[in-house]
């Protein structure tokens, strides 16, 4: 970064506002100039119309900036510009040392100015203390603009010995000299003119006349004398004018060099004036020069001393650093030291609870075998005296069948479907399933599942889902006797294995039916309450197509009529996923078919 100020970056804005000020015609009539952050780049902080008073607000403790003002001198009523150039009590030291040279620059920008103000503080630029300083910088006490038209002193004439003239009545001298003899006195006494004047004596000659000779001649004389007064006192006039107007062209003279000398007198006390400002105005500058320098070489040697003070800081700072750097590596060491003792008391201890943990271990495994060889010897007796009970309910269960059996042959066969014999009590878990009581007969009965079959009650009035390995398939019942003991005594428990069901021929994917349906069109196929629907094709989202209970008929159905859809070989194989579809059916009543296969 330049140490020097930076006036290109802004500076079509700076010579705006500069030219705004000085003009007459724009009304701004302040500027302040101040640095972009951490630069020298002198940018316009503002500019108004408000005059001193909005211009100081415009200072900052912080920062150094330059102002630039047009005010009103109050004894000429002249403009005159004022320079102020501030360096705020809060600005760095390292930044207050540029502040001379920047401000000789700044100065330099602004070219003409009548005064310069340095200022450090808000006293300093107080808008009176700067209207005194103008007031005090423009010499005389005077303005064109305040002065009053002196009064002038009346033209009086020039001392001298002239008087007036009387003006002789001409004609009454005339009548006068008709009466008298002789030339006519003299009216006026020309040397109290104070002239060269003479009278002229003249010696008329008689003229002959025809007539009256005598009185022709006196007339004669008489004109003669008349003309020659009349001239004298002509040519004294025009002397008397002449003079008076010489006088007054001397008089004239005399006022205008008075004035000239005037004029001449009030121009070079201006000159004077003004080259006394000027000369004040470059005694300040050279003391502001001579101050800035000696300032700048002061802060020069405060910076110089400042970097020697930092050096030996920063000297010393490294010598406690290295010192505190070998006291940590020592504390380092030290604490490396203990650590590795710590460590090695905590392996010990660790080691000597791993031990001890191990023989806790060992005891409580000695313990424990011992405690489940004792459970395992009280389960064994405990499923010894269960498979005891369990042997005498299934020798109860096979003499109730054989007697039951017989009696339900000849009805069963005549009834439709599977049939089959209850061979243990079965209470229902969910809404889908129905109870079983021994030694009822099953009817209708549909092995959907290895597991669980579907089938009605003998008397019709209940139906649903049971267990297939608590019943016992009518059929069976033809095989020879000797082997029902064997089947019935292996039958287990309802915890027991299930017996295996018959393969039934693959009808596709089936459903039963939730509700009645009676088929609206003749595309349709109507249905009853869990009845069987086979080789159903999904259509659409709600509309399926199958083949009827009575497995002739194909046609349409409402797919949210049924609950399980399942191909025979699937069922089979997913078990559990049809007892997931059991519960859904409980907790949502319309459980769609293509729901059920997604599981």
């Amino acid at each position: 970064m330049s140490l020097h100020v930076n006036f290109s970056t802004h500076g079509q804005d700076l010579k705006n506002a500069y030219t705004a000020v000085i003009s007459d015609s724009d009304p701004t009539d302040w500027l302040i100039y101040s640095y972009d952050k951490g630069t020298n780049d002198l940018r316009v902080q503002g500019t108004g119309d408000g005059g001193l008073e909005e211009l100081n607000d415009e200072f900052s403790d912080g920062k150094i900036q330059f102002a630039f003002a047009r005010v009103i001198d109050p004894n000429t009523e002249l403009p005159k510009f004022v320079f102020i150039a501030w360096c705020g009590s809060g600005v760095p030291e390292t930044r207050k040392g540029f502040f001379n040279s920047h401000l000789i620059e700044v100065s330099n920008f602004f070219k003409s100015f009548h005064v310069q103000i340095n200022a450090r503080d808000e006293a300093d630029v107080e808008p009176e203390l700067i209207m005194k300083r103008v007031s005090e910088s423009s010499g005389a006490k005077y303005s064109v603009h305040k002065e009053q038209r002196r009064a002038q002193p009346a033209v009086t004439p020039v001392g001298s010995v002239y008087k007036k003239t009387e003006v002789p009545d001409i004609a009454a001298m005339q009548r006068a000299s008709m009466k008298k003899e002789g030339p006519p006195a003299p009216v006026v006494n020309i040397a109290t003119m104070g002239t060269n004047y003479k009278p002229v004596q003249t010696a008329p000659k008689p003229l002959a006349s025809r007539w009256n000779a005598a009185t022709q001649q006196q007339d004669s004389g008489a004109a003669a004398v008349r003309a020659e007064r009349e001239r004298a006192e002509r040519e004294v006039r025009e002397r008397e004018e002449q003079k008076a107007r010489e006088q007054l062209e001397r008089n004239r003279d005399a006022e205008e060099q008075e004035r000239q000398q005037l004029a001449q007198e009030e121009e070079a006390r201006s000159r004077a004036a003004e080259e006394s400002a000027r000369r004040e105005r470059e005694a300040a500058a050279q003391r502001q020069r001579e101050e800035a320098e000696r300032r700048q070489e002061e802060e020069r040697l405060r910076y110089e001393q400042q970097q020697a003070d930092a050096a030996r800081e920063a000297e010393e700072a490294e010598r406690l650093r290295a010192e505190q750097q070998r006291a940590e590596q020592q504390r380092a060491e030290q604490q490396r030291i203990e650590q590795q003792r710590l460590e090695q008391q905590r392996l010990e201890q660790e080691r000597q609870q791993r031990e001890e943990e191990e023989a806790r271990r060992l005891e409580q495994e000695r313990l424990q075998q011992e405690a489940e060889a004792a459970e395992a010897a009280r389960q064994r007796e405990q499923e010894a005296a269960l498979q005891n009970q369990l042997d005498e309910t299934a020798d109860r269960a096979v003499h109730s069948a054989t007697h039951a059996a017989g009696a339900a042959v000849d009805k069963a066969q005549g009834a439709q479907g599977t049939s089959a014999v209850v061979l243990f009590t079965y209470s229902a878990g969910e809404a889908n399933e129905m109870t079983l009581v021994e030694g009822e007969v099953i009817v209708q009965i549909d092995q959907v599942d290895e597991g669980w079959w579907f089938g009605v009650s003998e008397d019709g009035k209940k139906q649903g889902l049971f267990p297939a390995n608590y019943v016992q398939l009518l059929e069976e019942e033809q095989q020879p006797a000797a082997q029902q003991p064997t089947a019935a005594a292996a039958t287990p428990a309802p915890a027991a294995a299930r017996s295996p069901s018959p393969v039934k021929q693959d009808q596709g994917n089936s459903a039963v039916a939730l509700y009645d349906y009676v088929a609206g069109e003749d595309n349709e196929i109507s249905f009853k309450e869990n009845q069987v629907i086979t080789h159903i094709e999904f259509v659409s989202e709600d509309w399926w197509q199958g083949v009827g209970p009575d497995g002739r008929t194909v046609g349409l159905f409402p797919g949210k009529y049924f609950l399980f859809s399942f191909n025979e070989t699937i069922a089979k194989q997913n078990h559990s996923q049809l007892r997931r579809a059991s519960t859904l059916k409980r907790h949502h009543p319309i459980f769609s078919c293509k729901s059920i296969l997604s599981l």
